[in-house]
C-alpha cells in the first residue's frame, strides 16, 4: 500500500512539473488545482469503501487544493482572468474519474 501512496505522489508532482512547464498560466493553474481536488475525491471515495488507509493522504490532498485555490484567486484577481480560471477549473472537475 505504501508503494501506492508513493506512486501516487511520484504521480502528482510529475504533473506539477509538466503542468509548469505549459504555455497559458491561468489554464495549467485551474488544471493543477483541479487534479489535486479530483486526487482527494478519489482517496476520499477509497476510504469511504473501507479502505481508511488513505484518509490522511486524501485530507493532506484536499488542504493542498485549498492553499492553492485561495492563492490563485489572489493571482488572478481581474474580472476576465478570474472568469477564465473558473471556467477552465469547472471543466476539468466535470473529468474527475
Amino acid at each position: 500500500m505504501k508503494k501506492n501512496i508513493l506512486k501516487c505522489g511520484s504521480i502528482i508532482m510529475i504533473s506539477f512539473l509538466l503542468f509548469s512547464c505549459g504555455g497559458n498560466s491561468i489554464e495549467n493553474d485551474a488544471k493543477k488545482v483541479a487534479e489535486l481536488q479530483c486526487r482527494a475525491q478519489e482517496l476520499a471515495s477509497e476510504a469511504a469503501s473501507g479502505d481508511q488507509s488513505v484518509l490522511e493522504e486524501s485530507q493532506k490532498i484536499a488542504s493542498e487544493a485549498a492553499e492553492l485555490a485561495k492563492e490563485m484567486q489572489g493571482k488572478y484577481n481581474s474580472d476576465e482572468d478570474g472568469k477564465k480560471y473558473l471556467e477552465v477549473l469547472n471543466e476539468e472537475l466535470k473529468n474527475c474519474k
